[in-house]
């Protein structure tokens, strides 16, 4: 294993023990949180023990859970603000990320496109997978970038699973995750894999071949905006006239 890959594990397993040792703290509390969004919300905003409002932070990402729309737009808002105000342990800003995303609810994408490049591997990680839930098109060239750039692979993986709930239409980006199907890496193949196989429907099997001839009409547009502009009569005679102009300037030199 070499340095960056020993980096990037042991990241990933630090990462994963911050999620765990909360979580398994939590289970030893008292933490018993109600069973409605009014009783989440309220220790989401009072409740001084972290690992309790890790647990109703997760439990708003039930939309069984609340009364009815403008219940969830109140704690939408609420995570946001909790989100943004920065006080929160990284765990539990992963925690409102992942809920943001399960609540599916368009306000939420701003700060999901922030947590996107935060750098703590959690909140990233988690902010990929929600940002697919709630974001725009566009917005699938920002997981294109994080899947192909991150040093972290869960991070790449995370956004791959966020491309395929956002269904990219983009030909750019359905290129990237074709060219992926081919990677070194086992995981991000399986992954690109998976994302195709949600973004069109239908199950093609694990030859990239058959995947690039069913895409070939979507990628023809693509080939078409980078293949260079053809030439016109006019353009050649321009052409033409400009040489011939060149010539005699050079004969005028001798």
């Amino acid at each position: 294993m070499d340095d960056r890959a020993f980096r990037n594990h042991a990241t990933r397993r630090a990462a994963a023990r911050w999620v765990v040792a909360l979580a398994a703290c939590a289970t030893g509390c008292s933490t018993y949180v109600g069973t409605t969004a009014r009783s989440f919300l309220g220790h989401v905003r009072n409740n001084p023990d972290p690992n309790v409002r890790y647990i109703a932070y997760s439990k708003l990402a039930s939309k069984d859970a609340y009364d009815d729309d403008e219940q969830r737009r109140e704690a939408v808002k609420t995570l946001i603000e909790k989100y943004k105000a920065g006080n929160e342990p990284l765990a539990i800003r992963a925690i409102i990320c992942r809920t943001l995303g399960e609540l599916g609810d368009p306000a939420a994408r701003e700060v999901l496109l922030k947590a996107v490049h935060h750098q703590d591997p959690v909140v990233k990680v988690e902010a990929c997978r929600a940002l697919g839930k709630v974001g725009l098109q566009e917005d699938a060239t920002v997981l294109a970038q994080t899947m192909t750039l991150d040093n972290l692979e869960d991070a790449r993986i995370a956004a791959i699973e966020g491309l395929a709930d956002l269904k990219p239409e983009d030909p750019r980006v359905l290129k990237v995750l074709l060219d992926a199907m081919e990677h070194d890496d086992p995981a991000i193949r399986l992954a690109s894999l998976n994302a195709l196989r949600k973004i069109e429907g239908q199950d093609l099997g694990t030859d990239v071949a058959d995947w690039r001839r069913h895409m070939e009409p979507k990628l023809a547009a693509l080939k078409a905006e980078l293949a260079p502009p053809a030439a016109t009569p006019g353009d050649e005679a321009a052409a033409r006239t400009a040489a011939a102009a060149e010539a005699e300037a050079a004969n005028g030199r001798r």
